[in-house]
């Protein structure tokens, strides 16, 4: 039997795909710590899936058009697997969180604008997209405050200094 200690990507199957413009900013194996990270502090079962896509604004474009009817790019998309129609899963079959789609063109404007690294805002938008994920929303002032507490507990509070919010809405 193979032991796994608890924030051990090995964990879950978290797939990262960076785009080549992008890959001498954004390191794959650091994503998928970070979010391994928030995993098994949230609580969530071995083998749950998810998967990762860091691209730019072009792709975040046209997903967001795709699926929310918005023709403009954004800093993150999250899409959850389990809302909306079930998608029938074979029984014993490991969990499918959903996908989430990073565009770094948007977080660096983004980060300029609050004042943080590029680094520590894509970061950001991965804790806020994998929270999406796991259930949390931001719909109401009370589950933005629970948001926000999340997302600050797992990067600190400098994380909302600038009281800035994401564009995923």
């Amino acid at each position: 039997m193979t032991t796994h200690d608890a924030h051990d990507p090995a964990r879950w199957d978290v797939v990262v795909g960076v785009s080549d413009a992008f890959a001498a900013e954004v390191d794959a194996e650091h994503v998928a710590a970070l979010l391994a990270r928030v995993l098994g502090d949230e609580g969530v079962e071995d083998d749950s899936g998810l998967s990762v896509e860091v691209a730019g604004d072009e792709l975040l474009r046209e997903l967001n058009r795709e699926h929310r009817g918005v023709d403009a790019p954004t800093d993150v998309l999250s899409f959850a697997a389990e809302e909306g129609e079930a998608f029938p899963v074979a029984p014993g079959e490991p969990r499918y969180l959903g996908d989430i789609a990073v565009s770094v063109e948007s977080v660096r404007r983004n980060a300029a604008e609050v004042g943080l690294s590029t680094s520590d805002e894509i970061d950001h938008v991965l804790v806020h997209g994998l929270l999406h994920l796991l259930g949390y929303d931001h719909e109401t002032d009370e589950d933005e405050a629970a948001m926000r507490a999340r997302e600050e507990g797992f990067l600190g509070a400098q994380i909302h200094a600038s009281g800035a919010g994401h564009h995923d809405e």
